[in-house]
């Protein structure tokens, strides 16, 4: 039988026929199955993924279903909930693992139908990297933007700019999506692919819509990015707008003691204590050049007027390796470098000030120029009672910036400030005078792509003067800096910063000038001396959660001649007196200064900070009032009776981010050992005394506190409320028994709360109620009579408190433009100072009797018992203010 008949009589059965279908049935849905599977993954099919804040299980789900392949990894190689965006446009599907995978350090392997997601056997550190470097600018003025976040989409990896706007980072080769932001402005996106060194600057746009605030340095992206980074206040000053002001003027310092950690003087004084600090333990730089009084007006005005500044930075712990030798704080000023694209004329009117500032280019894009001036206007005031007064205020800003090319910029900033309060009454002249000078050179290179210098050249110059007659009494400061570091940015996770300061201090404790018999009266002996600083310091991300950053200063400060020093015995007697020749070193200090931070994420919402720091000052000012009108102000440098002064600080801080809320928690500890603080004796005489320093007691002091900060900045309504509770102890020999005791400004509990809402686009209402315990004084304890005089006994220093002070602040903006973008914008600030005209003391004094007429005078040659009543004095009651800006 053949072939063909045997088929088909095998065919032509019924039972065989039926198996041979079963056969072909499962043979064709395995090969179907198969082709199905096999023709899922097709390497040329495009794939298009967008997921912005999402988990990373929610990526791989959604790149399964687009591309059918499943995946497969261990839960140790990834972290599913872990919050990440990624985007891929029109990729195949090796485009996107491979960019993917690269985000997080991943290797992967396509099997069959499943992608294996492993740890890389070939880590990121051995591939090609490339540097990304450039400037972060503004959109309409084209300043430099200092602090912007560069961070790599999808990853922790990131940096930020520096003080100049300048950022680079280093990553391997790949595709990546950069999201740069700043705060007050809109985040912008770039998607590049990096194969090669590439400078990319960014320009940014400011957001109109962000309601006016005082930012603290927590956002999310920035604590994640500055690393260690704590303690820090950064305020932008074109969001302080919403602030009450004061006679029409928002004051730095004002708006400052809304913050936690930070306490004011009193009304009319510009003096601020930090975390325990005295009020000449705060650095206030403008460009890097030191301000000594921050006051006009003996402190109802600020020197520093925010709407010259790019940017405020405040450290109140962890403050930078580069930054001056003070014990409590550094106020960081970083003036406008001048609109590079376009003219631009501001002005401010109101009964008590004017102030008008121009800026523009001087070569687009290349050049521009800075201008501001301010003056009072206070002669109608007193032109009745004081017709021959002089009394007013004046600064002066300016800046010149220029980039000579894509790797050097140079700067030159000036700032001069005066205040004048004469009377020239029937010929006798009378009154005081002050003036701060500021000067500062700069220059910006750029070494490659990784390596940034600066190059500084400072000065400044205070001066306080005493008038009467022809007779004035002068005091000075003054300094020459010298500076030059390196910023090198080794990679994403570690950068080094290093350099050296060289500066020149002179100093006049206050002598007399134009008097005719002048060797009738006693020389106090000016001084000199000279520091050299080394510093560096470096910051490194150990892993995804935990970050380090260590530095050390190294300060060699050194007195010269000529002069004459004084030496003292145990009971400040003088024993010893050197003359010290000219140019002639007879006193050197060498400290060595360590500083380190560590910060751990605990999620992604939260992070736990801590620093530690030992810092030095060389310098001090010598005042022995309590009053706000500090009227003798004397500085004098560390030598051979007093020994630099040092503090020793821990912080811990904890930040928390609620987003549902918009809410940001911010809490922290601090503990502040302090040596060398300097105290007077009883009655010390101050002016004109060649033996000052044998008026002058040492001790040690200590301030802990806990600072809490709750705040919201998104939405119409926004604020905060700020508590800080805080001590501040002393104990100095010689005085109150060498037992310890409360400082002036040692204020237990410290309560703020700011709020503002935008009743519209144009409208804006804003309101802000501080309260705080009152300041520690020394009050008699009893009184004796004696000759007819009732006399009162002291006891311990600081033994009572003023009474607690509370204030509450109104305002109203109100926009006049109706188009929010016309490019003439002006608007009116209606404020109330103290709005329900508080009477907060700055002082008692047990020194006055009551006469028959119910007035309070000092007794002077009264007999009888009358008895000695206390009197208070307060600065300020209610205090409204209208005031218009404009700006062309």
């Amino acid at each position: 039988m053949d072939a063909s008949k045997t088929i088909s009589c095998y065919l032509s059965t019924p039972f065989a026929s039926l198996k041979l279908i079963k056969l072909l049935l499962i043979f064709l849905f395995i090969f179907s199955v198969n082709f199905i599977f096999c023709q899922e993954y097709d390497p040329s099919k495009k794939i298009t993924i967008h997921a912005d804040n999402q988990s990373i299980e929610y990526i791989l789900s959604e790149i399964t279903q687009k591309s059918g392949l499943n995946f497969s990894y261990n839960s140790t190689v990834i972290e599913p909930n872990e919050i990440m965006s990624f985007h891929a446009v029109a990729k195949t599907l090796n485009e996107i693992l491979e960019t993917f995978s690269e985000q997080l350090n991943l290797d992967y392997k396509i099997i069959e139908d499943q992608i294996i997601l492993k740890k890389p056997k070939k880590t990121k550190s051995s591939l090609k990297n490339y540097t990304i470097s450039g400037y972060i600018t503004d959109k309409e003025s084209g300043e430099s933007l200092p602090g912007a976040t560069i961070r790599i989409d999808g990853t922790s990896t990131g940096t930020i700019s520096n003080a100049f706007g300048f950022y680079s980072i280093t990553l391997p080769k790949g595709n990546y999506t950069i999201e740069i932001s700043y705060i007050g402005y809109l985040n912008e996106k770039r998607n590049i692919e990096l194969t090669k060194d590439q400078k990319l600057n960014q320009i940014l746009s400011f957001n109109s819509q962000i309601l006016g605030e005082v930012t603290i340095q927590s956002n999310e992206q920035l604590e994640l990015l500055e690393k260690s980074q704590m303690s820090k206040i950064i305020i932008n000053p074109k969001t302080l707008a919403t602030l009450p002001e004061f006679a029409g003027e928002v004051g730095l310092v004002k708006s400052l003691q809304t913050l936690p950690g930070i306490k004011t003087h009193s009304d009319g004084s510009a003096f601020f204590f930090v975390r325990g600090g005295n009020k000449d333990q705060n650095l206030i730089l403008i460009d890097d050049a030191p301000i000594y009084n921050p006051a006009h007006l003996f402190g109802y005005y600020s020197v520093i007027i925010p709407d010259v500044a790019k940017e405020i930075s405040i450290y109140k712990a962890d403050m930078p390796i580069e930054k001056g030798d003070r014990l409590s704080s550094v106020i960081d000023i970083r003036t406008k470098d001048g609109n590079m694209k376009k003219f631009e004329i501001n002005g401010v009117l109101n009964p008590l000030m004017y102030r008008f500032s121009v800026e523009g280019p001087i070569k687009k894009e290349k050049a521009s120029f800075y201008t501001s001036f301010r003056h009072s206007n206070f002669k109608w005031l007193y032109k009745q009672v004081a017709p021959q007064g002089d009394i007013y205020m004046l600064d002066f800003n300016a800046k010149l910036n220029v980039q000579i090319n894509k790797n050097n910029r140079i700067y030159y900033s000036i700032f001069y400030g005066k205040d004048n309060l004469i009377n020239e009454a029937n010929t006798d002249r009378g009154g005081i005078k002050w003036s701060n000078f500021a000067s500062t050179f700069r220059w910006n290179h750029i070494f490659g792509r990784k390596l940034f210098s600066n190059a500084t050249i400072y000065g400044s110059q205070y001066n306080y003067a005493l008038l009467t007659g022809p007779t004035e009494w002068v005091s000075e400061i003054g300094n020459l800096n010298i500076n030059y570091d390196l910023t090198y940015y080794s990679q994403p996770q570690t950068t080094f910063k290093f350099g050296i300061n060289q500066s020149y201090h002179w100093f006049n404790p206050g002598n007399l000038t134009q008097v005719e018999n002048y060797s009738f009266f006693p020389v106090v002996q000016k001084s000199q001396s000279r520091k050299t600083v080394f510093y560096t310091n470096g910051e490194h991300d150990l892993s995804e959660k935990w970050s380090v950053k260590l530095g050390f200063r190294l300060p060699i400060w050194t007195n010269t001649g000529p002069t004459i020093v004084y030496q003292f015995d145990s009971s400040y007697q003088v024993s010893d007196t050197l003359i010290i020749q000219d140019k002639e070193r007879f006193k050197t200090f060498v400290n060595f200064d360590p500083r380190i931070s560590i910060k751990f994420k605990v999620d992604s919402s939260s992070s736990i900070k801590f620093s530690y720091g030992i810092y030095h000052q060389y310098i001090q000012m010598l005042s022995n009032t309590i009053s706000p009108f500090s009227s003798f102000e004397v500085w004098l440098p560390s030598g051979t009776n007093i020994e630099p002064q040092r503090a020793d600080q821990l912080a811990l801080g904890y930040v928390k981010y609620i987003r549902k809320a918009n809410l940001e928690l911010n809490a922290e500890i601090y503990y502040k050992f302090l040596r060398n603080q300097i105290d007077y004796t009883p009655h010390a005489n101050l002016l004109l005394n060649p033996l000052i320093e044998g008026e002058l007691r040492f001790g040690e002091g200590k301030s802990y506190g806990f600072e809490l900060l709750l705040r919201r900045t998104k939405g119409r309504l926004s604020g905060w409320i700020s508590y800080t509770y805080s001590r501040t102890l002393q104990t100095i020999n010689g005085l109150n028994n060498n037992q310890e005791f409360p400082a002036f400004y040692d204020r237990p509990h410290d309560f703020a709360i700011y709020l503002s809402y935008n009743l519209s686009k144009r409208v804006n209402i804003s309101a802000n109620w501080i309260y705080y315990t009152g300041s520690a004084i020394t009050t008699p304890i009893s009184f004796y009579s004696y000759n007819g005089y009732t006399v009162p006994l002291y006891g311990n220093k600081n033994n009572d408190r003023l009474p607690d002070y509370h204030r509450l602040d109104l305002a109203l903006s109100w926009q006049l433009n109706k188009e929010i973008d016309h490019k003439f914008k002006h608007n009116l600030t209606f404020a109330i100072y103290n709005f329900y005209n508080q009477h907060n003391p700055v002082s008692v004094n047990f020194n006055k009797i009551e006469t028959r007429d119910g007035n309070y005078v000092v007794p002077a040659n009264l007999f009888g018992t009358s008895e000695l009543m206390n009197s208070q004095k307060y600065l300020l009651g209610i205090m409204p203010s209208i005031t218009y800006k404009f700006r062309i």
